[in-house]
């Protein structure tokens, strides 16, 4: 299961990287309003953060520029690389990239902070519980872990939604038996090289139950937005009712 995961993990990356840029730009508010969202939960000491699937560095620059200490793993070679140079540009040296899959990946530290953005649902239920059984146990004991979880009403209701941008076409699908949300992108001229993105979606209810026996509990629930479609804008607040995905807040299980 895990070489399928890596697998299509960096084929979908890497013709994303190539097809459209994504990853490969600066930091932003929208990186640095992360931080600070942590900051806002859990104080303005510095903190040891660790994030998993880091992209190209963005959040994790952020976050360090602002004091705290990182570690950042990422899989693809070039998102790494990309990530150094912004660290170095803004003279951060609290901050280290590791290349590599977080399924595997040996960490001696423990953490205040595990940070997943926007990604999980790789593999199967038993690869989620993998991962969030190696989070409790990287994670301090009043330490927290911030995930995105994508609903599963929001990309059922969407399925089909196509897109189409200068380089790129995209079109939304969604798998009911597998409670999967499917994210095809492919260039605008060729669709033979079509790539899919597919991660399981979980209600409140179904991440519940995952992580039973993983050493982990839910301590707070957040909205996601909504993409309106109709003006091509984002909605940040939402019902989650509405929303494309939810922010999880977990801490260690209590004995």
């Amino acid at each position: 299961m895990e070489v399928n995961i890596v697998d299509w993990v960096e084929e979908f990356y890497d013709k994303q990287v190539k097809w459209t840029g994504s990853y490969t730009g600066p930091v932003t508010k929208f990186h640095r309003d992360k931080v600070q969202a942590i900051e806002k939960t859990l104080g303005l000491t510095p903190k040891k953060i660790l994030e998993l699937g880091s992209g190209g560095g963005q959040f994790a620059v952020a976050a360090a520029s602002r004091g705290h200490e990182v570690i950042a793993v990422e899989l693809n070679a070039n998102l790494v690389k990309h990530g150094e140079k912004l660290a170095k540009s803004e003279g951060t040296s609290n901050l280290k990239f590791i290349e590599g899959n977080f399924y595997e990946v040996f960490l001696e530290d423990n953490f205040d902070v595990i940070c997943y953005w926007d990604g999980f649902g790789i593999g199967e239920d038993s690869d989620q519980r993998r991962l969030l059984k190696r989070n409790s146990n990287w994670l301090k004991p009043n330490g927290k872990v911030f995930m995105d979880i994508y609903t599963p009403w929001y990309w059922a209701k969407v399925s089909g939604k196509k897109m189409s941008f200068p380089s790129f076409k995209r079109c939304y699908n969604f798998d009911p038996y597998g409670c999967r949300m499917l994210d095809k992108w492919w260039p605008e001229d060729d669709e033979s090289q079509r790539v899919t993105q597919s991660l399981r979606c979980y209600s409140p209810a179904d991440l519940e139950m995952l992580i039973e026996d993983t050493g982990l509990m839910i301590e707070m629930i957040q909205p996601g937005g909504a993409m309106d479609y109709e003006n091509m804008l984002f909605l940040d607040e939402v019902p989650l009712e509405d929303a494309m995905s939810y922010l999880v807040i977990l801490g260690k299980a209590k004995k």
